[in-house]
């Protein structure tokens, strides 16, 4: 069995863009009929369970960072065994990017059952499922048909305990440095699970088992899903998977962009503060280690998106006030500059995990005007997580959050590319979820975040400050 130590993102950059409008048409990326998806017609609707709601340690979902080493331990922080309970633990499906297998299984108990997704270079290993020899592990390398660039890059967990399944979404890699010296954020929500039950399906259950089934993970796990009781998840699942002509199947209808624009059109028609939402009043702070080739054209299909309005919308909300050039002010770019880099506590093992080629910053397209400086807040860190922050409104006080492992990079949130003329319009496989009803404010020059009254603690400072001349990004080696 082989586990692989791979490289950061690489983004597949040739296909053109076509624009967000043609998004909302009847031909929109329709790749399946998700007919394998987790309807039952025959679900129980029962939510009763012997363990109460107050048992479990995060009913209704929590945000933490990951612990940082050297920093005083705060309620708001998890190391990687907070998060797995070994002690508690039967089995778990994982997915990462990037594999320590001899760190990561330290923090298990030698009769743990694990299932781990990986990314592995088809050009040398096989894909499918291969397992230890004690039967207590299985590897899955999932299908990358005619993908130039080969990510897998989702960072899921699904922990099953006796009476609950912890579900995690993050941007952390199984690897040490992820979960001490670089700041990553994790979703996380504990889910009754009674494996004598058929719960009644959601819209969350089929998209996570649609997530499961594009990665490959065995049908046997994918099939615990519908013994979980879901009726209290309120994020919403975004997707990316690999989008050549040649990949076998599909499971979902949309992924990347489109499936954020999805999303963003659901929560506006269940939200009267989103629906009041216009162009003038809301701006998007886009964060991630990685570094994409980006233009302004496609800052203003992510614009879109994440409003949930196509631009003719947009222009008939704005009076044609609002041109493509006002996006750059609107679409917030945040990412660590070289100086940062150098100043880093954690030295060179730090810096080498953000990834900048100076040539796309170089490039006559590169919306430079859109750069921003972040204030990490644990000082001289660096920030790995992957976050979108939406803020709506006057005061900016309402809208989203995404959290996952999406980098601000079209291979990961792909291109909204209609006419098929290159290979892919998606590069990698990511995941991540969409926290609606988030709540901005800085009260006493004190950030605060909430989510439903509980405080959502984030990697950096709200308030972000433009690229001076001076500053470039931390550029790879």
């Amino acid at each position: 069995m082989s586990i692989k130590l791979n490289q950061d993102d690489s983004d597949s950059d040739k296909s053109e863009l076509d624009r967000f409008d043609q998004l909302m048409s009847d031909d929109v990326i329709c790749i399946s009929d998700s007919s394998d998806s987790l309807n039952n017609e025959h679900a129980q609707s029962s939510t009763s369970n012997d363990l109460p709601q107050t048992e479990l340690p995060f009913p209704d979902g929590v945000v933490k960072l990951t612990h940082m080493s050297g920093e005083n331990k705060s309620d708001s922080c998890v190391t990687l065994k907070d998060v797995i309970q070994p002690d508690k633990l039967r089995k778990a499906l994982l997915t990462t990017f990037v594999l320590d297998m001899e760190w990561l299984k330290s923090h298990f108990r030698a009769d743990t059952k694990l299932v781990i997704v990986q990314s592995y270079n088809p050009n040398i290993e096989p894909q499918g499922v291969l397992q230890s020899a004690d039967g207590l592990t299985t590897i899955v390398n999932p299908e990358f048909a005619g993908v130039k660039y080969p990510v897998m890059h989702s960072k899921i967990m699904l922990l099953f305990y006796d009476k609950y399944v912890r579900f995690v979404a993050s941007s952390a890699n199984l690897i040490e440095i992820d979960w001490s010296i670089m700041q990553n954020a994790v979703f996380i929500q504990d889910i009754r699970f009674d494996g004598s039950q058929t719960f009644a399906c959601t819209q969350f259950g089929t998209t996570l088992a649609q997530a499961l089934r594009d990665l490959s993970v065995p049908e046997p796990v994918v099939k615990q899903l519908d013994h979980m009781d879901m009726s209290r998840v309120r994020v919403h699942i975004v997707t990316s998977v690999p989008t050549p002509r040649a990949r076998k199947t599909y499971h979902a209808d949309a992924y990347g962009m489109a499936r954020l624009a999805q999303i963003t059109r659901q929560m506006r028609r269940e939200s009267a503060v989103l629906r009041q939402i216009n162009a003038i009043e809301a701006d998007v702070y886009c964060y991630g280690s990685s570094m994409g080739k980006l233009s302004s054209a496609y800052l203003r299909d992510f614009y879109c998106c994440a409003l949930g309005m196509t631009w003719g919308e947009i222009e008939r909300h704005t009076r044609h006030t609002f041109s493509p050039q006002d996006v750059e002010q609107r679409v917030k770019v945040g990412f660590h500059t070289n100086d940062q880099g150098n100043a880093n506590k954690f030295g060179q093992v730090s810096r080498m995990c953000i990834k900048c080629k100076m040539d796309m910053f170089t490039d006559a397209d590169f919306p430079s005007s859109s750069m921003h400086v972040i204030e990490p807040a644990v000082p001289r860190t660096l920030v790995h997580a992957k976050l979108v922050l939406m803020r709506t409104g006057a005061e900016r006080r309402h809208g989203w959050m995404y959290l996952g492992s999406h980098n601000f990079t079209p291979g990961a949130w792909g291109w909204l590319n209609r006419q098929q003329t290159s290979l892919t319009y998606v590069n990698n496989y990511e995941f991540g979820v969409v926290i609606p009803d988030i709540c901005y404010e800085t009260v006493f020059g004190r950030d605060s975040v909430t989510w439903h009254g509980f405080k959502i603690p984030l990697p950096f400072k709200l308030a972000w400050t433009r690229y001076k001349e001076t500053d470039v990004p931390c550029f790879s080696d």
